[in-house]
């Protein structure tokens, strides 16, 4: 059964996850009509611009959020470019401004969800972004062999190699958002990642309450699967390892699984394998109903900037936005 917007009569959509893998699917999503959209994004990022400020500011991880806002934002493309601005020289090289804007609302407000509703005020955002949690959150990884990896960005840089992943937790007592909880549990549909497995994803299910209220929910879940793997972290990865491992965080199962059916193009795959070993696209093994395989992925060509820090083959084989906004808005108008 699914439920509706009691004024305004519209499906309730959430997505889970960060990075560039929400950036994608809200930019397609924000265009569906009759959904109201609520992002929840994972708070664990201590690298790279958003680092810094967490250290010396003393705020929350900010560049996931900025991401969500700028793909719901219905502003200016310039608007959308000054949030996205990294800077490339003086005492301010390597910091994004809209990382800088969001820990000044932070500083101003006292409160770091409200100061992203005072900029979704300012960027005219189609929808709610809200962090999964206000604590901070300190990610910790533990492999079969009991050594343990602690931060985000040194887990994302290391080598699983041969290890077996044991257990994803934080060092510390993270709560749920309430507001995140309150999504959760008016949602008619969740949609989980894609996105970087152990950074931008599991970050999301292990905080305390969370798989309370997911299972709890009336929500059919939907599950995009990556394009491809992780190279050090999820090497070799098939489809059904992908559903496999978010069920057993979830302690449910997922309805519907999305799996792209197309080729990338023969430039991608040169310039793909010049980088990662293994295969290009995830390996298609999973023999179910709630399979749904289509055309979902983007033919862009896609140019790193010489001041982004993002590793080259990050985003280059990507979700085309519009064909994964089409093919979910095809299930829940079914």
């Amino acid at each position: 059964m699914i439920f509706f917007d009691r004024i305004t009569g519209m499906k309730q959509i959430v997505t889970i996850g960060g990075g560039t893998g929400s950036y994608t699917v809200l930019s397609g999503l924000k265009n569906i009509p009759d959904v109201t959209l609520t992002a929840l994004v994972a708070m664990a990022d201590d690298g790279g611009s958003t680092g810094v400020l967490r250290d010396e500011l003393g705020v929350l991880p900010a560049g996931d959020v900025r991401q969500c806002l700028v793909a719901l934002s219905e502003h200016t493309d310039i608007v959308r470019k000054l949030m996205n601005y990294r800077f490339t020289e003086g005492g301010l090289k390597g910091h994004n401004f809209g990382n800088i804007f969001l820990a000044a609302l932070e500083k101003v407000t006292g409160d770091f969800t409200r100061g992203i509703e005072i900029a979704s005020d300012i960027l005219k955002v189609k929808g709610k972004v809200i962090p999964i949690t206000e604590n901070k959150a300190e990610l910790v990884i533990m492999f079969a062999d009991k050594s343990t990896v602690e931060g985000e960005s040194k887990i994302d840089k290391t080598n699983f190699g041969e290890k077996e992943v044991e257990k994803v937790f934080y060092k510390n007592s993270v709560e749920i958002n309430l507001r995140a909880e309150n999504a959760i549990e008016k949602a008619d549909y969740i949609i989980i990642g894609p996105g970087n497995f152990y950074s931008s994803i599991i970050p999301n299910f292990i905080v305390n309450g969370f798989r309370e209220v997911i299972c709890n929910s009336h929500a059919k879940i939907i599950l995009p699967i990556n394009l491809t793997n992780k190279d050090g972290h999820t090497n070799d990865w098939k489809v059904s390892n992908y559903v496999n491992t978010v069920e057993k965080y979830l302690g449910r199962i997922v309805d519907f699984i999305l799996v792209n059916n197309e080729k990338p193009t023969p430039a991608q795959i040169e310039y793909y394998k010049s980088k990662i070993r293994g295969e290009v696209i995830i390996p298609d093994d999973f023999k179910d109903g709630r399979v749904i395989r289509a055309p979902l992925l983007s033919h862009a060509v896609f140019e790193k900037m010489p001041e982004d820090a993002l590793p080259v083959t990050r985003g280059f084989i990507r979700h085309d936005s519009k064909k994964l906004a089409e093919c979910i808005n095809n299930i829940i108008n079914k």
